[in-house]
């Protein structure tokens, strides 16, 4: 039986990378920016503004998606997100056009967003309760598909979203799966935005709801073999219900973190490809013998594949350092590196901004889920991480709008990346304050048990004493 729940549990893992991979996919808007604009004549500011509700909508939902995880499992609940997120790709191909840019709102931005939230949270709390024993290593795998879904996204899309052609030069089901596959970079003609929608509207169900199945909970009070909570950390958390969570200075701490953090990076993801495609022009990185696999050394492949590294490489630091300390060296990384991309121009520098931004922008989906975990316990994982992300619902609109109005107003990205890294600086300083208020409760907590522990004893000394008084004393006492 042991075994066979040992080899459940990395079941459950491939599924929740299977369902990251392909909500991860979001991370790839701005894909969609230019096929968009051309077709639509909008500006910067109204193509952000789908960007920023899907990930308002994607926080928001994942509360009562945690809460109905928590209660029926995550594979029905992950199941309802794949078909909501591949029916706001079908109904977008329908309703968006040029006088109405509030039906991608509702499609991509609402719908998408809620498809999204439904689906994140599943492989992450189910993965916690598999793996208590290595839960920042585990949170960093399950959601490393969501920061490389980008990666396997962006390259096919780009092609994919050129105006079709006619006649011959017409793209084909074998063309497009060639080019979905990066064998091939296509002919210079596409399928069309309404016809990629409707594509990746059914990927995307189909997918999900294919990770979906491999997702479940373990029986209540399993543990890994040779593992006990005792052995895992000295000072254990109890379990807490949201409404307490709520109402701690720690979970605050948590949710302005976040804020901080996930806005300084939303501000450059969001923008990523145009930026780099200033500074690049129309140089490349990839050779052209490497075909369509030129997308995984390209500005926004890199970013995707160090934001998926990074939730793997900070989640193991912090399982060694603990939480609040790798949240501090993270943010300062990247503040740092913001302040510097003010001054990048050659190819070498464009690499390594893409792979360092990444890499510590991902390592945020690792921390806080697993910080959620450490401090409120894993029972209910779910609702409790749906409250904290609803920061990166915050962060979603501040990040690409204020970015996009900046970048509009300036026609330069300076001013920008010197405010993300002055918030990533300020994330590092509320890491600190989160470090010391974890002490303080787990040292609280402690003592409380000590406590609890003493007064038990006493009990038991005095029913000792009572029971070693003669018993014409005891009846004394008893009259």
């Amino acid at each position: 039986m042991g075994r066979d729940q040992n080899s459940n549990r990395w079941r459950v893992l491939a599924g929740a990378l299977i369902v990251q991979i392909i909500l991860g996919t979001v991370y790839a808007f701005s894909v969609f920016i230019k096929p968009l604009e051309m077709e639509f004549g909008w500006d910067r500011t109204t193509t952000q503004w789908a960007f920023s509700i899907a990930l308002m909508t994607f926080a928001l939902v994942m509360i009562p998606a945690g809460r109905l995880q928590d209660r029926i499992g995550p594979r029905k609940v992950a199941s309802i997100g794949g078909i909501l997120l591949g029916l706001s790709f079908l109904l977008g191909s329908v309703l968006v056009e040029e006088s109405r840019p509030w039906t991608l709102y509702l499609t991509y931005g609402v719908l998408g967003g809620a498809g999204i939230g439904f689906a994140y949270v599943c492989p992450i709390a189910a993965c916690m309760k598999w793996f208590p024993d290595k839960k920042g290593l585990v949170t960093g795998f399950s959601v490393a598909g969501f920061g490389a879904g980008a990666l396997f996204f962006a390259g096919p899309a780009s092609v994919l979203l050129l105006p079709p052609g006619t006649g011959a030069d017409a793209m084909g089901l074998s063309d497009m799966l060639l080019v979905a596959l990066g064998i091939s970079q296509g002919s210079g003609f596409g399928i069309g935005w309404q016809t990629f929608f409707v594509l990746h509207g059914v990927t995307c169900a189909v997918i999900v709801l294919l990770g979906a199945s491999l997702l479940r909970n373990p029986e209540p009070g399993w543990q890994p073999p040779g593992w006990t909570a005792e052995s895992g950390r000295s000072n254990e958390n109890p379990d807490t219900e949201w409404q307490e969570m709520l109402n701690t200075p720690l979970a605050c701490m948590l949710w302005i973190t976040f804020i901080f953090s996930a806005t300084s990076g939303l501000m450059a993801i969001g923008q990523w490809k145009p930026l780099m495609g200033s500074i690049l022009g129309d140089k490349t990185f990839a050779p052209a013998w490497m075909g369509g696999f030129g997308r995984f050394i390209e500005p926004v492949g890199i970013l995707a594949v160090f934001n998926a590294i990074g939730r793997i490489f900070w989640g193991k630091v912090s399982d060694l350092i603990d939480r609040p300390r790798a949240m501090m060296i993270m943010f300062l990384a990247q503040g740092m590196a913001f302040m510097l991309l003010v001054n990048v121009e050659s190819h070498v520098a464009v690499f390594l901004a893409s792979a360092w931004v990444g890499l510590n922008f991902g390592g945020n989906f690792a921390l806080f889920p697993s910080a959620t975990a450490d401090y409120f316990g894993t029972k209910n994982i779910g609702m409790n991480y749906g409250w904290i992300f609803t920061a990166y619902g915050v962060a979603g609109i501040l990040g690409p709008v204020v970015g996009g109005v900046l970048f509009d107003a300036t026609q330069a990205y300076v001013i920008a990346f010197v405010f993300a890294g002055i918030l990533c600086f300020v994330s590092a300083g509320c890491s600190v304050v989160i470090w010391s208020i974890a002490r303080s409760r787990s040292e609280g907590l402690a003592m409380g048990g000590a406590v609890e522990s003493l007064q038990e004893l006493s009990h038991l000394q005095i029913a000792g004493h009572m029971e070693d008084l003669p018993t014409v004393v005891n009846e004394e006492c008893a009259t």
